[in-house]
């Protein structure tokens, strides 16, 4: 260790442990483990059967594929981290005695592989890092290992830092397949998957569902421990307010080691971590071995080498998140062993709880454990870095338990499937209507529609219902019976899929909808808004819709959530309508940039972009009437570039730092920062993709800047205009208006009738690197350039041209991204034959080249 490194963090209180930290045997971290309630941990698998394993998914059979990122954070630098080499394996239990004992690679020479869907036998989908494709990985002669492989969907490439791109994809329980960060939804067509835009896009690694579709995302970097939860995220993003139940983001860790990216404001004064900070791979346990949690929310928290157990109240049409262990200062399962990194968590078809452990030294990539970090040097101080290689995965389960029968849905009829639409376990549940929806076997509708009209138990109700959508069997009468079924939510999901045929009953449905109206509970009430603002209900329609509901309803907190976001919505869509009667390309980046915003920056920055709160200040900056938003476009576009750490104008943020996303393509990035420096109260040009691409070729730099670094670079205005020498092909003579500071009646001119190719030159007195260039007309508008360019030379001999405007205005202001000149011209290209040419006043934003 550093002398140096251990004698700062002894003086920061924040060593408390033996140092180097050493893993343990998978044997000793297990006995490690405290768990609440009398549950247990069990080994199922570890190293060298498991490495790197970030997730799991149990196909039909019960197999078990695991993603294994091999090449995530091998050392403190991330070196060789997107290399194509790790793997999907695929793990048996051949004896069913609860462990694994068979291996395969499934698929090998992947990037970081982030996303698995088990679909027929053999047949799987995943993502990789870096890309929105999808592709079917096939065994086809049933060895274990994939031999065929076909991008079934193109989505492009996808950048950003790796931690903050899109996980999840799984089966919902409306047939459609869900990922965060991206605001699409997939469905697999035979041999193909296609996307749907929807209306929200966020979270970040894993996405969990509870037992009637509801969706519940988490955002490590955002230090959100669960949102979106209240309503299905195909309707958008609809908070409530103080839906976490209070002091739910304080977490109670039993290990010491200070590897926080926040640093010591989110560590206690034992340095046990103080708040979520790494959430990841939540799910609701829907089992039926262990009743008393089925309908908990399961949050592991890989910092805090924890996971949290939380109880989902619904009550009055909206969810309550609290933890049962609050009091005690107590969480479900936490452990003393620093190297236990829980990232997973997923119910499995045995009925118990399943737990994927990374086990490792280092947990965050590698944006956060820059040079001179906290947290790099708190990784160097233990040797996390050398904690590598390992992983495990656990059973929680109880004492006394019987080992399952294991599963082979694959082997079963369409009719045995149908049956495991009533089973106790929601994992049988789920995958028999993905088996029944993939096959297509219409024989077995008139067995699903008996099920939804007679089968007692109302969960089979529900999935029948759903399976007979996923067939394509849509019937208007079946959706009345089950408007009227006494379970409310087979009630709610049959007006879901009445949206389905919405264009084909208009009149007559929205007459049914508000006939329900009269009598609905407040699920169902809430249900009828979202369809009818998702379909498109006419205006007039709509608010009768409405005015029933806040009749029946008038102090209905999820009522009044609803329609305060489909508010927003419909401005928002007026808005952009109106943007675009000026400017269609401007409406265009705003939408997707928009989209980008809310699938990524909100996060952090909040989705009204006011920054997100935690418990002692912001994640990361507001945006609203924000003035740096306005500002260069030389500084937004390497913070994007290169990533942003440390204090902000004084301010210290909790997030701590802003990632490069370089990896995102300059459309992306420019779409971006059009959005955020047009919304929030901000009102600046739009940023082109030619831009971004000009910073890129500018800005060789690797690593984050500091915003004093940039603001001294690329922020500061000359103050040496008496030093500036200026010349121009007619007039050549008054500069003095030019440089002294005031916008009055002191001008240059040209005397003569504005002609194209007439120039204005100026000379500085060294090589600067330009940022952004002022050149005023006001007060004389009627005089000003009706279009000009602006040209930089190191010479005065060799010319560049930097930026072209072509409309007249009263005052130009040209980004210049930080292009390198000694001399600067302004170029008319477009003449008056009545007027001359004007200037009152040039600016120039720079930093002198050494």
């Amino acid at each position: 260790m550093l002398i140096s490194t251990w004698v700062s963090l002894m003086a920061q209180n924040l060593v408390y442990a033996e140092v180097p930290i050493k893993p343990l045997s998978p044997q000793a971290s297990l006995a490690s483990m405290q768990l609440q309630d009398g549950y247990t941990m069990e080994l199922v698998a570890h190293e060298p059967m498991v490495e790197e394993p970030v997730l799991l998914s149990f196909d039909g059979k019960g197999r078990m594929y695991v993603a294994e990122m091999l090449t995530y954070m091998q050392d403190l630098d991330g070196t060789g981290q997107m290399k194509p080499v790790s793997r999907i394996k695929r793990l048996e239990d051949t004896n069913n005695d609860g462990v694994m004992d068979k291996a395969s690679i499934f698929a090998d020479k992947l990037v970081l592989p982030r996303m698995i869907l088990p679909l027929q036998d053999g047949k799987i989908l995943a993502r990789e890092t870096n890309t929105l494709d999808l592709l079917l990985l096939e065994d086809t002669n049933g060895d274990g290992v994939s031999d065929k492989r076909t991008t079934v969907y193109q989505g492009g490439k996808r950048g950003g830092n790796l931690e903050h791109q899109p996980s999840g994809l799984i089966w919902g329980i409306d047939n459609w397949l869900y990922v965060t960060y991206t605001n699409k939804r997939y469905k697999v067509l035979k041999d193909k998957v296609i996307a749907q835009d929807i209306h929200y896009g966020g979270g970040q690694w894993g996405l969990g569902q509870d037992a009637v579709g509801r969706l519940y995302y988490s955002a490590a970097g955002g230090e959100k421990p669960a949102f979106n939860f209240q309503f299905p995220s195909v309707y958008g993003a609809i908070p409530i307010a103080d839906e976490l139940a209070a002091g739910f983001k304080e977490v109670f860790p039993i290990e010491m080691t200070p590897d926080v990216q926040g640093g010591k404001s989110r560590l206690r004064d034992n340095n046990t971590l103080n708040h979520f900070t790494g959430i990841a791979g939540q799910s609701v346990y829907l089992g039926d071995k262990l009743p008393e949690l089925n309908g908990d929310y399961i949050v592991p928290e890989p910092v805090g080498n924890l996971v949290r157990r939380a109880k989902i109240t619904r009550k009055n049409g909206y969810s309550i998140i609290s933890h049962p262990y609050q009091a005690a200062q107590k969480e479900f399962i936490a452990s003393t062993d620093a190297s236990f990194r829980p990232v997973w968590s997923e119910t499995g078809p045995d009925g118990t709880l399943y737990l994927v452990d990374m086990y490792r030294g280092i947990i965050q990539e590698g944006n956060w454990t820059q040079k001179d970090s906290y947290l790099r040097s708190v990784i160097e101080a233990y040797r996390l870095d050398k904690i590598i290689g390992g992983g495990r995965i656990y059973r929680v389960t109880k004492p006394g338990l019987k080992q399952s029968e294991q599963p082979n849905l694959y082997a079963k009829s369409a009719t045995q499937l149908v049956e495991y639409l009533a089973h106790a376990n929601q994992w049988w549940r789920i995958n028999a209507q993905k088996l029944l929806v993939l096959s297509q076997d219409h024989s077995v509708i008139p067995n699903l529609v008996s099920m939804v009209k007679t089968h007692p138990n109302a969960l089979a109700r529900l999935h029948a219902l759903w399976t007979l959508e996923g067939l394509g069997f849509v019937d208007i009468n079946l959706l009345k019976h089950a408007f009227n079924d006494n379970d409310e939510n087979l009630r709610v999901a049959a007006v879901r899929i009445s949206e389905q045929v919405f264009s084909k009953y208009k009149t007559s449905l929205v007459k049914l909808w508000q006939t329900l109206l009269l009598e609905a509970d407040i699920e169902l009430t809430q249900q009828i808004l979202l369809s009818a603002y998702f379909v498109g209900v006419n205006e007039v329609s709509r608010n009768e819709l409405v005015d029933l509901a806040k009749t029946r309803f008038p102090n209905s907190i999820g009522i009044q959530a609803i329609l305060l976001t489909m508010e927003y919505r419909v401005k928002a869509a007026k808005d952009q309508a109106e943007i675009a009667k000026g400017n269609q390309v401007l409406a265009e980046s705003m939408l997707r940039g928009k989209r980008h915003f809310e699938s990524l920056c909100a996060d952090c920055h909040g989705e009204k972009g006011t920054g997100v709160q935690a418990s002692t200040g912001l994640i990361a900056p507001s945006f609203v009437d924000n003035p740096r938003i306005n500002g260069d476009i030389a500084i937004l576009g390497r913070i994007v570039l290169q990533g942003l750490v440390g204090q902000i104008e004084g301010e210290t943020y909790l997030g701590g730092t802003m990632m490069s996303l370089a990896s995102n393509d300059d459309l992306w990035i420019a779409d971006a920062l059009t959005y955020i420096r047009n919304s929030f109260g901000n009102q600046a040009e739009a940023v082109t993709p030619e831009q971004i691409s000009q910073i890129r070729q500018l800005e060789k730099r690797k690593v984050p800047w500091t915003f004093a670094e940039l603001k001294s670079l690329y922020g500061q205005a000359l103050s040496n205009k008496n030093e500036w020498r200026f010349s121009a092909s007619h007039n050549p003579t008054n500069f003095t208006a030019l440089a002294d500071g005031k916008l009055d009646r002191g001008r240059w001119h040209s005397k003569t009738k504005q002609k194209i190719g007439m120039w204005l030159q100026l000379e500085l007195p060294q090589v600067y690197q330009v940022s952004r260039v002022l050149v005023d007309c006001r007060p004389y508008e009627w005089n000003c350039a009706k279009s000009l360019d602006l040209e930089f030379s190191s010479d005065g001999q060799n010319w560049t041209l930097v930026d072209r405007k072509i409309k007249p205005a009263s005052h130009y202001i040209s980004q210049t991204l930080g292009h390198k000149a000694k001399y600067l011209r302004f170029v008319l290209t477009n003449g008056s034959a009545v007027r001359p040419w004007s200037v009152t006043e040039v600016d120039i934003v720079a930093s002198p080249v050494d």
